[in-house]
């Protein structure tokens, strides 16, 4: 591979590299992952682009959901919505480098995203020694020998030149590390070399030799792993074409009966379960009573064994329409039939999980997990019709995609919503009756301490509203009280650390100290929470909490 800017790819690689580590040594995350996620792309983008290489439409489309979820991690605190902007940020920027220039993960079938995949995974340990063997100069001594001999001598004073350069760009590039290395270990051994190798090179510290090593060598090795996907990007993503999204994986080798035995019996173990939901969650509490349940432990034993039924349903009809042979048009139809009732029957078990969800939140409450679990049934919904659309249509080897879609819109649900703000909201207006009245005694505080800083704006807002009933605000005083000495939002002490919760966070506890010292009272060199007349250890907040 011919390309005009091979040393740039490995320069921007190593100052990507270097970034990471300013960024994030000792550090806590923010906007600073959304900066090393646009350098580490730009230094992948700005040697093509100056090259003239030719990215197709579909591949940029990739950016938007890239840039929307790693700034999203500077937006927001909750532990999963966070993981999943990082998750999705890093799957989106594989599925980017997997198809730069050809853009043909929207034409992608299961056996695409599975292979390339896979061979991505395996370029990321040998990418960037293949970027060093497999890419040269477009004026490289080859391609001279490649032209006519007018062509090779007016080449023949820039080779020149690059042979004689050459050898101390080699040299310096293997000293360097030598070099350092040594440095090091005389600074270790004398500490007025020490001091003045500091003031030279201020980031490097020299008192801490094994700190040191260590970032070196992680720095080397986010470079590799960089340029390895940029060797991908600039390389193989060319010759990895789609292929037909209605081709099964592998040759049908299953017949019609065996698959129709699969689907009928399961159709008829899910149709005996739903006429039993029917009778018993969608009938009303009298028949749950009957049958020596209560309602909450109904609801509770039942949500994530549905949701998991689901997707393995899900997973099921998906493989048996890549393995079984349907010639006939009346065959086709069959399974089709088949395959439908078995998504609609899915669906009323997903309406069965979601319902006894609502259930089990009425009385104990909302949390992460059902609030999360919420939102994936709503979503794996959404991918049932779309699997029951795309079955009436013949085009099943579509799915895949509509996955990568889901995912998408999953992570900007979870975005959206805002999942501590939205317990806290919920939570809080459970506990407030009809009348006005407070039930502080049903709210579990408790949980809500545990929550992350996103918590902190919406329950100051609920403090200060006028009219709150005496009792809540004080267990919100408390709380909130508890929380600002046992775990402050630390003030940001660079731009690149700027988290937007944690900021808001710092900015309420301080506008807020003088009411919340009102609340807090030391105690045998403990901070104790004042609520009702009551005194409560604040460590006692981190403990507890809705399951």
């Amino acid at each position: 591979m011919k390309t005009k800017y091979r040393n740039l790819f490995w320069v921007l690689a190593l100052a990507a590299a270097l970034s990471f580590d300013q960024l994030f040594w000792q550090k806590p995350g923010g906007i600073n992952f959304f900066i090393f996620v646009l350098i580490a792309l730009l230094g992948g983008l700005i040697p093509l682009w100056l090259e003239k290489v030719a990215i197709p439409w579909t591949s940029y489309l990739l950016l938007a959901p890239i840039a929307f979820f790693a700034l999203m991690t500077a937006f927001r605190a909750e532990p999963f919505t966070t993981a999943t902007n990082g998750l999705i940020t890093l799957g989106s920027v594989v599925l980017f480098t997997l198809t730069l220039r050809n853009g043909a993960w929207v034409r992608f079938n299961l056996k695409d995203y599975l292979v390339n995949t896979l061979k991505f995974g395996l370029n990321c340990f040998a990418g960037g020694i293949l970027f060093f063997t497999k890419t040269r100069p477009v004026d490289s001594p080859a391609e001279i020998a490649e032209t006519s001999p007018a062509e090779g001598a007016e080449l023949t004073e820039t080779p020149k030149k690059s042979r004689k350069s050459a050898p101390y760009i080699r040299g310096i590039l293997l000293a360097l590390p030598v070099v350092i290395l040594f440095a090091i270990l005389l600074a270790s051994a004398d500490p007025v070399f020490n001091a003045r190798l500091e003031g030279l090179v201020g980031w490097v510290r020299i008192d801490n030799l094994g700190e040191t090593l260590f970032r070196l060598t992680y720095i080397v090795m986010v470079a590799y792993l960089l340029l390895g996907a940029y060797y991908y990007g600039l390389v193989e993503s060319e010759k990895r074409q789609a292929g037909p999204a209605e081709k099964p994986m592998v040759k049908p080798f299953l017949g019609l009966i065996e698959s129709g035995i699969i689907l009928g019996a399961v159709n008829l173990l899910f149709l005996t379960f739903v006429i039993l939901q029917f009778t018993y969650l969608f009938g009303g509490t009298d028949n749950i009573t009957v049958e020596g349940f209560t309602y909450a432990e109904y609801a509770r034993r039942g949500f994530f064994e549905l949701v998991a039924v689901a997707v393995i349903s899900l997973g099921l009809f998906y493989a048996l329409s890549q393995v079984t042979r349907r010639e006939e048009k009346a065959q086709k139809w069959l399974f089709s039939g088949l395959g439908l009732l078995l998504v609609a029957q899915v669906g009323v078990m997903l309406v069965s999980a979601h319902t006894r969800l609502s259930l089990y939140e009425a009385v104990y409450g909302f949390t992460r997990l059902r609030s999360i679990t919420h939102i994936f049934i709503v979503w794996l919904g959404i991918l049932l019709l779309i699997a029951a659309g795309l079955e009436l249509t013949r085009r099943m080897g579509r799915l895949p995609f509509a996955v990568v879609l889901v995912i998408f819109g999953f992570g900007l649900t979870v975005n959206f919503i805002n999942l501590d703000r939205f317990i806290v909201e919920r939570n809080i207006h459970q506990a407030i009756s009809d009348d006005g009245q407070s039930d502080y005694a049903g709210l579990d505080t408790h949980y809500l301490y545990t929550l992350s800083y996103d918590a902190i704006p919406p329950l100051f807002e609920i403090f200060d509203q006028a009219g709150l009933p005496a009792d809540l605000k004080e267990e919100l005083g408390g709380l909130l009280a508890c929380r600002s000495v046992t775990d402050p939002a630390p003030q940001s002490t660079s731009w690149t650390t700027w988290q937007a919760s944690r900021a808001k966070a710092a900015s309420l506890f301080e506008s807020h100290s003088q009411d919340l010292e009102n609340y807090l009272e030391m105690k045998q060199g403990e901070w104790n929470a004042a609520v009702n007349g009551e005194l409560t250890p604040c460590y006692e907040y981190g403990f507890g909490g809705l399951d």
